[in-house]
């Protein structure tokens, strides 16, 4: 740290004492002469040479050579790189010991911001050990200089706005002061000041005031308030430290500029998002170690996730806008990516069909890793069962990241899953987060219309309401099922030929630049290098993906699917009592596959048909299931709302029954009580021969239409309608209020207005009717 000492020089040479007086060595050598300096010669190259003590030289002349000296030895000294102020928690680690003691932290959970490992002993910062590294400098320079401390300060001065002063002394100027300012000049009492800072610091470097890290008992609220899921502000923190201010963490409470400075400058940040965020959302801000494929080959391992989409399509079978399920799988040494499985749900299905087309593209996987959905993890059919799990027959090893809810393990599939939300904003029923809700519901009400045309048979409106919507939410509508799982594949695809960062870069065929290669360049590569994928014959695949189901033979067949749906082949009967391995095809519901628990087959069993019932397959058994449950909650809906509005409703028109020409309802039919007169005949029973009268021929179900709402008329129905009430109006005729007020009305309307045109009609009868 400290400036080397300065060596003592005792003789000097003519030509060192001409340097340092800035004059020439003949006007030296006769003032020598004339003044009769002393000197001593001895030998050198070529002759003798005249060496002249400093003792013996006049002061003037000593003194100038001493200050030359200094100079030349100041000249010699490194100039530190010239640097911006460093922030406050850079730190130097040459300090071993604590200049300015700070307060101790108590053991708590609390995590402060310190600036060193030790909070009590905190390290000077870059800034101040360069400000006494320059104090050292000037202090040493003082010290050498030939002649009083004021006459070294006005020398450094003087010299300094002279520009005649070396760059390590500039550069000491300029940085000794800890608060840089304008016009700076030494004065000796800052010179003193600096040598006093050093004796009874030890240390020339400016003193820094630490931050108060000592933490206050009430830190623990001010963090359980912080760490609240809905977010806290300042304002409302400070509000609730008042109210549950306990008297024994002190008279006075905080203020609302020391509750933000705790939160900002002393709480660590990850603690105070601890709460705020929790799983992949706190991960996010947390450090993460990056992972490499290099020396991975194809299908070494695979990475697969779902995606809801963010966007609404057909549904396969009713055609309502729906979002469905994609669950895709990536190679992680080339990063592609085959055609993925798509439904409406995450099930088994979904993800075997996905699976099923990822080994289609690259042969069979070693390891599979996919999040801890219930669907694989633990799941009998994918991965518990030792026999029947798809995993086991299928030789993959499945694996799950440790921590549940860590996203960042399947970093590649969430990256996809991202980047498959940016190119669903092309389609006009893409459901982000931060789009206009109101957008979204013109484009869904417009896509309703749009199945309830298609559903009618209306296909002129069909095509007429997607073009609105196409327009509205300026983006494609899907038509069908096909279209959706059409667009879904493209993108997939081009994912394929598009460079990725975590692949190495080559020369690009046509423009010669340098970029990363794409998955299917990656996966070509492999290819030519000699990679052979793991393929499985087509049977093979066909049996591998039917669900297998562990049965017991009972009574010479199993019932794999249940609703009392029995298979059997002849032999079977070897097996009674024992459990074998059942494959389905979930859409064919004629025969199963049996198999013993190592796999081996043991036949084909068809179904024994029951008389009087038809078989239906797993599918048809799923579909009926889910309808069921569909309908149940609708039911209950049904039944809630009517317990909530305490409202009659009212029966519907197919109750309604005509008795004598007159309409009566179930309601006013059960409440007519009807006394019996005594006088009256009683009846008799009938004779053999009597006619029987059917109850059907006296209370008949009325059968007239409906009348049909005006808003479903079209124009000349209107127009039509209009006239005959406004002929009964004119003929005097009573009408209903409700005919009354829309005869009104509807003159007012434009059909009416361009009917009344055409007719030669004025509107009088319209202004009478507004006056009125």
């Amino acid at each position: 740290m400290n400036t080397p000492a300065l060596r003592e020089v005792q003789h000097y040479t003519l030509a060192e004492i001409a340097e340092a007086l800035g004059c020439s060595k003949q006007f030296v050598a006769l003032r020598a002469k004339n003044d009769a300096w002393p000197f001593n010669e001895v030998p050198c190259r070529g002759g003798k040479k005249r060496l002249y003590p400093a003792a013996t030289l006049p002061k003037p002349i000593a003194d100038a050579l001493q200050l030359a000296r200094l100079h030349q030895h100041m000249a010699a000294l490194p100039v530190p790189a010239i640097t911006s102020e460093p922030s406050p928690g850079a730190t130097s680690p040459s300090l071993v010991a604590p200049l300015f003691p700070v307060a101790s932290a108590s053991a708590t959970g609390l995590s402060l911001r310190t600036t060193a490992g030790d909070a009590t002993a905190p390290a000077l910062t870059s800034r101040q050990l360069d400000v006494e590294r320059a104090r050292e400098r000037l202090l040493d320079f003082i010290a050498a200089f030939p002649g009083s401390i004021a006459r070294a300060i006005d020398h450094l001065n003087a010299e300094r706005y002279a520009g005649r002063l070396p760059l390590p002394l500039v550069w000491a100027f300029d940085n000794a002061w800890d608060k840089p300012r304008a016009n700076l000049r030494l004065t000796v009492k800052t010179y003193h000041n600096w040598r006093q800072a050093k004796a009874r610091r030890g240390r020339a470097a400016p003193k820094r005031i630490q931050p108060d890290m000592e933490i206050k008992p009430w830190y623990g609220l001010l963090l359980a308030l912080r760490q609240r899921p809905q977010g806290s502000c300042y304002t409302w923190i400070h509000e609730q430290l008042v109210k549950r201010w306990d008297r024994a963490w002190g008279d006075d409470t905080p203020s609302y500029d020391a509750v933000r400075r705790v939160c900002v400058e002393k709480l660590s940040v990850i603690d105070q998002l601890k709460g705020r965020w929790t799983g992949s959302a706190l991960r996010q801000h947390k450090h993460w170690k990056p992972r490499t494929s290099d020396g991975m080959v194809p299908w070494q391992e695979v990475h697969a996730d779902g995606w809801n989409t963010h966007f609404t399509a057909p549904h396969p079978q009713t055609g309502e806008f729906v979002t469905y399920e994609v669950w895709h799988f990536h190679d992680v040494a080339t990063r592609f990516v085959p055609p993925p499985g798509i439904g409406l749900t995450e099930t088994y299905e979904v993800i075997t069909a996905g699976l099923e087309r990822c080994v289609r593209a690259g042969g069979m996987m070693a390891i599979l890793q996919t999040d801890s959905t219930k669907v694989v993890k633990r799941s009998p059919r994918f991965t518990a069962d030792p026999f029947a799990a798809l995993s086991e027959r299928a030789g993959i090893t499945v694996v799950h990241p440790v921590e549940v809810g860590n996203s960042q393990a399947n970093g590649i599939c969430e990256n996809f899953n991202t980047w498959l939300d940016k190119q669903a904003r092309e389609l006009a029923t893409y459901q982000g987060k931060g789009m206009d809700s109101l957008s979204l519901k013109r484009i869904k009400k417009l896509t309703e219309k749009m199945v309830k045309a298609a559903t009618a048979g209306d296909l002129v409106e069909r095509d007429r309401l997607h073009r609105e919507a196409e327009r509205a939410g300026k983006g494609r509508v899907f038509r069908s099922y096909a279209e959706a799982e059409a667009w879904i594949n493209a993108v997939c695809d081009h994912w394929n030929d598009e460079p990725h960062r975590e692949l190495p870069k080559i020369a690009d065929p046509l423009t010669g630049r340098r970029r990363h290669q794409t998955p299917r360049e990656a996966m070509q590569a492999h290819i030519d290098a000699g990679w052979q994928p793991v393929a499985l014959s087509d049977d093979h695949l066909v049996d591998l993906f039917r669900p297998h189901v562990r049965c017991k033979v009972t009574r010479e067949a199993v019932a794999p699917i249940g609703n009392k749906q029995r298979y059997r082949f002849p032999g079977l009967g070897a097996w009674n009592g024992q459990e074998v391995l059942v494959a389905i095809d979930p859409m064919d519901w004629r025969a199963v596959w049996v198999k013993t628990l190592e796999g081996e087959l043991l036949g084909v069993a068809d179904l024994v048909e029951a008389s009087g019932y038809r078989a239906k397959s797993q599918y048809e058994l799923a579909e009926e299931k889910r309808a069921s449950a569909q309908i149940k909650r609708k039911t209950d809906d049904i039944a809630k709302i009517r317990a909530r509005s305490g409202l009659q409703i009212a029966a519907p028109v197919a109750s309604q029954i005509v008795i004598g020409g007159r309409v009566i309802d179930a309601a006013a039919l059960s409440s007519i009580t009807t006394p019996i007169d005594a006088a009256l005949p009683q009846a008799t029973p009938a004779a053999p021969g009597d006619t029987h009268i059917s109850a059907r021929e006296v209370v008949q179900a009325d059968t007239s239409p409906t009348p049909r709402s005006r808003r479903e008329m079209s124009n000349d129905e209107l127009l039509a309608a209009w006239q005959a009430i406004d002929a009964r109006i004119a003929a005097g005729e009573a009408v209903s209020d409700d005919d009354a007020y829309w005869h009104g009305s509807f003159q007012r309307h434009p059909i009416w207005r361009a009917w009344a045109r055409t007719q030669g009609q004025e509107t009088g009868n319209t202004k009478r009717w507004a006056a009125a």
